[in-house]
């Protein structure tokens, strides 16, 4: 008979069983283990999720689920050597994907994400008690990194280091308000210079500067990217890395003088404004599909139009990715090479060089019989008519042209070339985009539309339609507040509206006619979205607000031609604006 009060009694596993349970060390252990994963996801992870509107609910059930789970590997496994382990792994599986998915998440943002580096943590502790006791403008706040290495910082208390925090701010400001690009340039009257920024394509507040601080910061930054301090009217460009709390970046400086004084221009991370995929554009499903089939057909010329800084190159970048650069020939010819693609000869157009002709280095690519030639611009007439005259039977062209619809396009193509008849044989399609706002979602209000809005909009006013609209402030504990996610502007990110018109032979016919009404008409027949109606589907559907698609599709007007760089040739006349279609 066995004893409970005899452990001899108990034969072999079942007498050694309760001295393992009843090691208190192991309980000990086990313990602090638990009572460690806890404390970060309370203080740590719940704060964080509260901050930046994680869905801070379902992130705490699953912390839960997964540290119930882990004490259950731990007390249930038949050793306390496998059940431990067990037990560190769980918990630590479930810290690296909390990790992993709020530094995915676009809520958070790039200067707000977590680094693996501990060295990173001391730093942007040490970086917060600074901020929190206001004497972050009192410190150096960038590691900039030149073609010479490190730029040292200057010496507290001197001219120099004055210098040195006001050239921080101009990129501070961009870089804490989301910002893709900073300029500083001369004012409109001349006696002053302005500081201003992107944010998703619409520019920020312009802080004013006086021409002595200007032009001081804009050598600061020539001097540390290497460029030629006193050469003040040639266009100069370089790369320029920077860190901060140990987040690298780089950034595209770009500084030229005109009559009015020099300016400097800065594109954050700009590689990675280019290499957006296809389906990531914001293109429909049928749109894609008409653009998949326009780019598997490989011949003809096929115009990609948007408004300047509206995307042109992105959609272009895109489109060429599609080709295989490994068994075609993909070459493009640009005057700024945005971003790199792999396989892909990117040849770069030099203006300043003696006797250099857009035109004329088209025509010597064309005449090289690559596969797929893209050309980012159309400067002038003399392109269009190299174009139109190549052996497009073999060759697919993409041509970049500055317009605001497709339609458009295809008019100042048939204008610059100068013959109907030649310029239709060649046209395959036009594709022409524009970006607009997202809505912030942790912060857009939802409204029901009015009979009149619908109107307006060209939709049944018999039926309740929701809308959105921007935001800017959340609840916090039933206070208003701005929104982290957005910063208070409503908006968060862009995205293209397109429209995409294959051009066949009966469309061909239309456009060797110049029957623009007739053309249009077709492309409406074939169900073909406009940017208008794609933009408006983007407001029905909650991406973006009506205020956006107004703002977006209304007629622009002309942009202030940029100063032409010291001893570049002038521009030829461009072609007189066509009338507007139908």
């Amino acid at each position: 008979m066995l004893s409970l009060a005899d452990p001899s009694s108990v034969p072999g596993l079942l007498a050694a069983e309760p001295l393992t349970l009843l090691a208190w060390w192991k309980a000990v252990v086990v313990l602090l283990v638990f009572l460690g994963w806890a404390w970060v996801v309370s203080a740590v992870f719940d704060k964080d999720s509260a901050r930046f509107y994680l869905k801070r609910q379902q992130w705490n059930v699953m912390h839960a689920a997964m540290g119930a789970l882990a004490v259950a590997a731990a007390v249930l496994s038949p050793s306390f050597f496998i059940g431990l382990p067990a037990m560190i792994v769980l918990l630590a599986i479930d810290l690296f994907v909390y990790f992993s998915k709020r530094n995915a998440d676009p809520r958070v943002g790039e200067a707000n994400k977590w680094s693996l580096n501990p060295s990173a943590w001391v730093a942007s502790a040490g970086a917060g008690k600074k901020e929190r006791k206001g004497k972050v403008d009192k410190a150096i706040r960038l590691t900039i990194r030149g073609p010479k290495g490190v730029v040292e910082a200057p010496a507290p208390e001197t001219p120099e280091f004055a210098l040195r925090l006001k050239a921080e701010e101009v990129f501070l400001t961009a870089m804490d308000k989301r910002g893709s690009r900073f300029d500083i340039a001369p004012g409109p009257d001349g006696k002053a210079y302005t500081s201003s920024y992107l944010v998703d394509g619409v520019r920020g507040n312009a802080a004013s500067l006086t021409p002595t601080d200007a032009v001081a910061i804009i050598d600061f930054w020539k001097s540390a990217a290497g460029l030629d301090v006193q050469d003040r009217r040639r266009r100069q460009q370089a790369d320029l890395n920077f860190e901060r709390t140990n987040v690298k970046y780089k950034v595209r400086l770009t500084t030229m003088g005109s009559q009015g004084g020099m300016s400097l221009s800065g594109l954050f991370d700009p590689e990675k404004q280019t290499q957006r995929k296809l389906e990531e554009l914001g293109l429909f499903p049928p749109q894609q599909e008409a653009l998949e089939a326009i780019i598997k057909d490989e011949t003809g010329v096929v115009l990609l139009a948007a408004p300047g800084g509206q995307g042109r190159t992105s959609l272009m970048y895109a489109v060429l990715r599609r080709h295989d650069a490994y068994t075609n020939n993909v070459q493009t010819l640009e005057t700024e090479v945005q971003g790199s693609m792999e396989g892909v000869r990117q040849n770069v157009f030099n203006p300043l060089e003696d006797g250099a002709e857009y035109a004329t280095t088209a025509r010597s690519l064309l005449r090289r019989d690559p596969d797929v030639l893209a050309l980012a611009d159309m400067p002038d007439a003399q392109t269009a008519q190299e174009v139109a005259r190549a052996d497009l039977a073999r060759t697919r062209v993409y041509l970049g042209i500055r317009a605001d619809g497709a339609l458009m396009a295809v008019q100042m193509y048939v204008k610059a070339v100068g013959d109907a008849d030649k310029a239709a044989k060649g046209l395959h399609g036009a594709v022409a985009g524009k970006l607009l706002r997202r809505l912030c979602p942790n912060c857009k209000q939802a409204y029901a539309a009015s009979p009149d809005m619908l109107k307006k909009l060209g939709l049944p006013g018999d039926k309740a339609v929701q809308l959105f609209k921007k935001g800017g402030q959340v609840l916090v504990k039933n206070k208003p507040e701005e929104c982290p996610m957005c910063q208070g502007g409503g908006y968060l990110l862009q995205e293209g509206c397109y429209e995409v018109y294959p051009i066949g032979d009966e469309e061909r016919k239309m456009v060797a006619a110049q029957d623009w009404a007739a053309l249009r008409a077709s492309f409406r027949k074939n169900r073909l979205m406009s940017i208008q109606e794609s933009a408006l589907r983007k407001a029905l559907d909650g991406t973006t607000s009506v205020e956006e698609v107004v703002r977006i599709t209304a007629a622009q007007p002309p942009a202030a031609p940029a100063p032409a760089p010291a001893g570049a040739k002038p521009p030829a006349p461009a072609a007189p604006k066509p009338a507007k279609p139908g």
